[in-house]
């Protein structure tokens, strides 16, 4: 990297950080009003919810981290070209593709940090702000033994449920049914349970029977399972898409694949995972034929105008290219990838336009 890269780089990494450092601000104050309604909820208290919006933080600038790196980088090259240094850079003879080059180590650096929030910063912050606000809600020792291995009383019945892929869908089913004297009558094991047309179905079972002088088994590929739990409580048990790494997501989509259950969400989000730093990279070169041409003798007003609104329509567009996906059955790659690789397309185009 030489001297004329450094230069570019650097005032593209500072416009990105202050930029960064203002969408911050919002999206805490966006997210500290989203949890006050939580308020006095079991122990919810304010710092609770201070704490939690702070933990939650990486994850909401990671959703808009291209639509930064493109207001970052309008702003920086915004500036040089308002102060006729690209003119001057330019005119010494160096060509867009080469201008190019060095808003790509900018692009290549910021593509860096994007995937690291991605793959560990943002998921282990997200996981920690759950917890928080699990154990504020609903008290540390029932969150505990939710993510542990649930234990349930119900009538006559203990249950332990080793682990919920959905909250509809339960794996490693137990039932030690207890006659009237409370001795130990039956052991019911399931390997799966679910959740349909208002009762529970277990699947796979397995019913062992503890009689005065003997011990009978019998199995069944169904049977109806009559219990208070509901699927709503079950929220604390599944794990979300954004409290995973890609190769958490990886290896928990084949866990789901094996058990027979949709991993349409989660596979759109490890796609997601993955084109996020190409995104923010190709965001980072489409702010270069900005400077030359209609923005190069405006104000940063208008500079942020002009990116805030490409940014915020290529969020949308990709927001409802992956709905849009799921509703019309294209794969996960697809879905997450076209709106990415029609901004490069463009971008490509458009430095090849201004050579």
């Amino acid at each position: 990297m030489n001297v004329l890269d450094r230069y570019i780089a650097g005032t593209i990494l500072r416009a990105f950080g202050v930029v960064l450092l203002a969408v911050g601000a919002l999206s805490l104050v966006i997210s500290f009003l989203n949890e006050a309604d939580q308020l006095g909820k079991g122990s919810y208290g304010l710092l609770d919810v201070s704490l939690f919006a702070l933990l939650t933080l990486p994850e909401q600038l990671q959703l808009v981290m291209p639509v930064v790196a493109l207001l970052g980088a309008l702003l920086g090259l915004g500036g040089l070209a308002a102060g006729s240094e690209l003119v001057v850079v330019r005119s010494a003879g160096v060509s867009v593709l080469r201008l190019a080059g060095s808003v790509a180590c900018a692009g290549l650096l910021l593509a860096g940090a994007t995937g690291l929030t991605g793959e560990w910063l943002a998921p282990n912050a997200m996981r920690m702000a759950e917890t928080l606000r699990d154990q504020a809600r609903y008290g540390p020792e029932q969150v505990q033994s939710v993510r542990g291995g649930l234990w349930l009383r119900d009538q006559g019945d203990v249950i332990r449920i080793q682990g919920s892929l959905t909250e509809d869908f339960l794996t490693g089913v137990e039932i030690y049914r207890l006659d009237e004297t409370g001795r130990f009558a039956a052991l019911i094991h399931a390997q799966r349970a679910r959740y349909r047309s208002g009762q529970w179905q277990l699947e796979d079972v397995k019913i062992t029977r503890f009689e005065d002088n003997r011990v009978t088994t019998e199995t069944q590929a169904s049977r109806p399972w009559s219990v208070s739990l509901q699927p709503e409580f079950l929220r604390l048990t599944v794990v979300k898409p954004e409290e995973l790494s890609s190769l958490g997501l990886a290896d928990y989509i084949d866990y789901l694949a094996r058990n027979e259950v949709a991993t349409t969400d989660y596979r759109l989000a490890l796609w997601r995972n993955l084109v996020a730093p190409v995104t923010v990279f190709a965001m980072c070169l489409l702010a270069l034929p900005f400077a030359f041409g209609s923005l190069r003798s405006v104000g940063a007003g208008q500079r942020l105008f002009v990116g805030g609104l490409v940014g915020v329509v290529f969020f949308i567009v990709n927001e409802i290219a992956a709905a849009s996906g799921q509703v019309y059955g294209l794969p996960a790659w697809l879905a997450a990838s076209w709106p990415t690789l029609a901004l490069v397309a463009l971008t490509v185009v458009w430095l090849r336009h201004l050579r």
